[in-house]
């Protein structure tokens, strides 16, 4: 299968804020915006539970090997010897007894991999990467001070309604310590671009596991009361949106979920508003990635000149390289890039290059970024209508830095706390404009000075679809 050089794609868990999800495009334009979701989203429908005859499971694990073998960006296969994958594998997807475990045995090879970006989409998955969207009951866990914790809760949702709040501790789902349910997803998945990228992909799929359509969880109140609630799973899809808010001081702040040609308006529009700031806060914790041509428009707001901001590598050595255009508005005042371990593909492109030419401090929620910076150039139909996406190009910034399996690490590191998220205490956007005012009124000094601004109380409220994780 020929490479075809049209768009790019990266995948993250990484979405906005309900579930690891994929937003995908083509290789001139795209870069990941979201986290993809694998696996089927609604239980076993009538067609996951068929059973494909013998020919037909050796024709769709011969294709999806075939097509990693003749696409994937690295030659050596991350150090995986893939030829032996077939020999271990393809009598597992001959044994498969329904489409659902015949899809396992796939997601099972592709971990192998190690590349969040390299996924398998069964065709009851409905895989649109045009359209992303994935399962939500409400609630996002993530891991805060070492334990699975409720770092969101969708307003008016059925969770919301039944009173979930941040800050409540997972126990059990369905039944189950929570801990095994994370076991039994880490070993399916196997492995991913990095230990972030697997830990979230494994919490996001917490929910999307199971035959039913509700699911029941046992949480922890801020009181150590035991609780049980019973919520219904959803399908959603996902805006890419460009939200401006002022803040108090002057500073300007835009929330930027993912890159795409309907973020470029909005983020237009907004930075018209911000022109009169005397800084300005951009928010990509949410961000998993879009078009790459919506990451260079948007970065081109914040250089004078055309700027390198790093290039694209085909397995053959071919490289693409990315810059910035001349923008109508130039934002001159100080800025500064708000990152957690979702801010993925896209979303670490900009933060990359904002840290690398000194135009941003980056501070972050976790050490790093996801790491989850590769390309895709085409999403492949599979013969029983199933799709697969191949990391077909690889990254590096400008200055040689690669992304995947690294990621970027904030120049200042602003963990979560329990006590923040029962609060509803956004201490990162806090701590973010404490440092952006010291750079406004003290420039180049600021580390010198101990400065602090102080955002009232209702600046400090999570905005809606706003994890900090």
């Amino acid at each position: 299968m020929p490479f075809v050089l049209r768009r790019i794609i990266f995948i993250t868990t990484l979405a906005p804020t309900l579930a690891i999800l994929a937003t995908l495009a083509t290789l001139a334009d795209f870069v990941p915006g979201g986290w993809p979701v694998n696996g089927t989203v609604m239980g076993q429908s009538a067609y996951s539970s068929e059973t494909p005859d013998r020919g037909e499971r050796l024709r769709l694990f011969d294709q999806v090997w075939r097509a990693v073998s003749e696409n994937y960006y690295d030659d050596r296969f991350n150090g995986v010897d893939w030829r032996a994958q077939r020999q271990i594998f393809r009598p597992l997807a001959e044994m498969a007894g329904t489409r659902v475990e015949l899809y396992a045995v796939l997601r099972r090879m592709l971990g192998t991999l190690g590349d969040a970006h390299t996924r398998v989409y069964a065709p009851e998955d409905s895989f649109d990467r045009y359209r992303p969207s994935g399962t939500t009951v409400g609630v996002l866990v993530r891991p805060v001070e070492g334990h699975p914790t409720v770092t969101w809760v969708e307003p008016e949702s059925e969770a919301a309604q039944a009173g979930i709040r941040p800050g409540f501790r997972l126990a059990q789902v369905d039944g189950q310590p929570v801990g095994q349910v994370l076991d039994r997803i880490r070993r399916e998945l196997v492995a991913s671009s990095t230990r972030t990228a697997l830990e979230l992909q494994s919490f996001d799929r917490l929910f999307q596991i199971g035959d039913g359509s509700v699911v029941a969880l046992q949480l922890i109140d801020e009181l150590g009361n035991s609780r049980s609630f019973t919520l219904s799973r959803r399908v959603v899809q996902y805006q890419r949106r460009a939200i401006p808010r002022l803040l108090p001081h002057r500073i300007g702040y835009i929330e930027v979920t993912g890159f795409g040609q309907e973020v470029e308006h909005e983020f237009d529009l907004a930075m018209q508003q911000m022109m009169g700031t005397r800084g300005l806060i951009i928010d990509l914790r949410n961000n998993g990635g879009g078009f790459v041509t919506s990451v260079m428009q948007i970065a081109s707001y914040f250089f004078p000149e055309q700027t390198d901001l790093g290039e694209f590598i085909t397995r053959d050595g071919k490289t693409t390289r990315r810059y910035t255009g001349l923008a109508r508005n130039f934002y001159r005042a100080p800025v500064l890039v708000l990152v957690s371990s979702r801010s993925a593909s896209g979303a670490e492109i900009l933060a990359a290059a904002m840290q690398e030419q000194r135009r941003a401090t980056v501070i972050g929620t976790h050490p790093t970024t996801c790491g989850c910076l590769l390309g895709v150039s085409q999403t492949i139909r599979l013969s029983d209508g199933g799709k697969l996406n191949v990391s077909d190009t690889d990254f590096r910034t400008n200055l040689g830095r690669r992304i995947e399996g690294r990621g970027v690490r904030p120049d200042l590191v602003v963990a979560i706390r329990t006590s923040d998220l029962l609060l509803s205490n956004d201490r990162p956007l806090q701590s973010a404009t404490d440092l952006l005012g010291r750079q406004i009124v003290f420039g180049d000094r600021y580390g010198m000075v101990d400065f602090t601004i102080r955002l009232p109380r209702d600046e400090l409220t999570l905005s809606p679809g706003l994890s900090q994780y």
